[in-house]
Order: structure tokens, then C-alpha cells, then sequence
């Protein structure tokens, strides 16, 4: 909503958005990552564990792993959002402030963005994994309290 406010936009603009510089990291990084991986991803994952046992007649091979996934997706998609709001910001103020300061902002980014990355895609192996284990699995038991 902030983004099309006429300031925030040409502030955005100014610096880059939606092409380059620090602006893209707000629009359109930060706010597809949110819209796409922590709505519409996650939305995705919790349907397959909802219908998964329905079209198989298994249980889910793990509910701790169905919770680590929400968690661990949940907690990247999220720092990933806040590390490119603040980078995009910081940078962005520097961009008309002191254009030279922004190499060594810039050096911290791609660690910081590892961590938030790498945690996202713990929580994608683990819903995998629980896909795959439960459509592996040999034992096929009566869904129980399914429902209608």
C-alpha cells in the first residue's frame, strides 16, 4: 500500500525501482518475495498437506516435519523481506547522501542473504521430504477423522 503513495513512489523511482539500484530490492524483491513465496507458496504446501491424505488414503509421514516446514519458510520469507526493506532503504539514503558508502553497505548483503535464503530452503527440503516419505510409504491407513 505504502509503495503507491505518491512520495514513496518517487522516492522509489529515484532510486531505481523497479530496474536497479537499491530501489529494486523494496519493488519489486521484497514485495513479490512476500506475495509469491510467503502467500501463495506457503499456501500451496499447506493444501498439499491437507489433500495429500485425502487422494491417498496415507497419513502424513511427519506432522514435527509439517511444522518445521511452516516455521522454517515462514522465518526465511520473512528475514528475506527485512533484509531487502532495510538494504533497500539503507541504500537507497546513501544513493543521495553518499553514493561512495554504498560498496561497503553492499559487502554485508550477500551473507546476510545467504542466511535468509538457506533457512527458506531447509523449510522446502522438509516439505519434500514429507511429500516424498509419505507417498513412499508402504502402509496405507484409513484416514481417520478426515474431513467431509
Amino acid at each position: 500500500m505504502l509503495q503507491v503513495m505518491p512520495p514513496i513512489r518517487a522516492w522509489l523511482d529515484s532510486i531505481g525501482s523497479p530496474y536497479g539500484g537499491p530501489g529494486h530490492m523494496i519493488d519489486p524483491l521484497a514485495h513479490a518475495h512476500m506475495n509469491l513465496v510467503g502467500g501463495v507458496v506457503l499456501l500451496a504446501m499447506c493444501v498439499t498437506f491437507y489433500l495429500l491424505p485425502i487422494f491417498t488414503g496415507k497419513r502424513i509421514y511427519s506432522i514435527k516435519l509439517v511444522k518445521h516446514t511452516f516455521w522454517w519458510v515462514s522465518i526465511g520469507v520473512y528475514s528475506f523481506y527485512i533484509i531487502q526493506m532495510t538494504f533497500g532503504i539503507w541504500e537507497g539514503l546513501l544513493l543521495h547522501s553518499n553514493p561512495q558508502d554504498i560498496q561497503a553497505v553492499h559487502r554485508f548483503y550477500g551473507p546476510v542473504m545467504a542466511i535468509s535464503g538457506t533457512t527458506m530452503a531447509v523449510g522446502f527440503c522438509t516439505f519434500l521430504a514429507n511429500v516424498f516419505l509419505t507417498m513412499t510409504s508402504s502402509s496405507n491407513h484409513e484416514i481417520i477423522n478426515a474431513p467431509n
